[in-house]
């Protein structure tokens, strides 16, 4: 091995072992920030629809997005529970596409025949479009529907996907390599994120399949749902839509 190997070696070992003890040290200064509760509360929903919406809605084929999805919210939080803030964010716009993709090939099985192929793919844009024509959320408003939550939480974690945003980056200098950061007001950027994420997919899925949730139906669900959807949208989803959050 050259003098040269041996400098890159010994540059792997010390870099590996620095961010292994970076991470941990990471994990306890973050652990106790109630933010990474009422998250995992919030996983826990989707968690929920996973079993008793889409698992029993849904093809294998097309339930898989979903259940993709629910595991890039288990990334994020992951993530941000290192402060590996920039990754959290883009786990989360997969989540979008993942859901978005799950509930749209549900009602197209051809063109998810033809995504296994290689043959078919459908963007962010056209994926909304789909779903305010759609049928069923004719006459629910698009702020109680999600979708116009989903347009600007996409429109923001891109930002961050593409570092296109200052706010976003995780870099100050061309001198400095960072991989996570533990400040306070990071942790609170990906929380609202995360929330305000997930409680608009949340809500699409509520407003698609509220004939299975209504009156008595579906209770555990109904009562898991609370850490996933504010108030306002629970008196809302009463008010307009005869679904009771509690």
């Amino acid at each position: 091995m050259s003098a040269f190997e041996d400098e890159l070696a010994a540059n792997f070992a010390k870099f590996s072992t620095e961010w292994k003890q970076q991470a941990s040290e990471n994990v306890k200064a973050l652990e106790g920030n109630k933010f990474y509760l009422e998250s995992y509360r919030r996983i826990s929903a989707l968690n929920g629809i996973k079993h008793d919406i889409i698992m029993p809605n849904l093809s294998p084929d097309s339930a898989s997005f979903f259940f993709e999805a629910h595991n890039d919210t288990l990334v994020s939080h992951v993530n941000a529970s290192v402060g590996a803030w920039r990754s959290s964010l883009k786990a989360l716009r997969s989540f979008i596409e993942n859901c978005l993709a799950a509930l749209y090939y549900k009602d197209h099985p051809i063109e998810l025949e033809l995504w296994g192929q290689g043959k078919f793919r459908i963007g962010f844009t056209d994926l909304t479009k789909y779903f305010l024509d759609h049928p069923h959320l004719q006459g629910v408003p698009a702020a109680l529907s999600g979708l116009e939550a989903i347009k600007e939480e996409y429109a923001t974690l891109s930002q961050a996907v593409h570092g296109s945003a200052a706010s976003f980056r995780m870099t100050d200098s061309a001198a400095e390599i960072l991989l996570w950061k533990t400040e306070a007001a990071k942790i609170g950027m990906w929380a609202t994120r995360e929330r305000k994420t997930i409680e608009s997919v949340v809500l699409l899925i509520v407003t698609l399949y509220r004939d299975k949730l209504s009156a008595t139906q579906l209770p555990a669900l109904r009562q898991v749902l609370y850490y996933a959807i504010s108030e306002s949208k629970r008196t809302k989803l009463k008010s307009e839509l005869k679904i009771t959050i509690k």
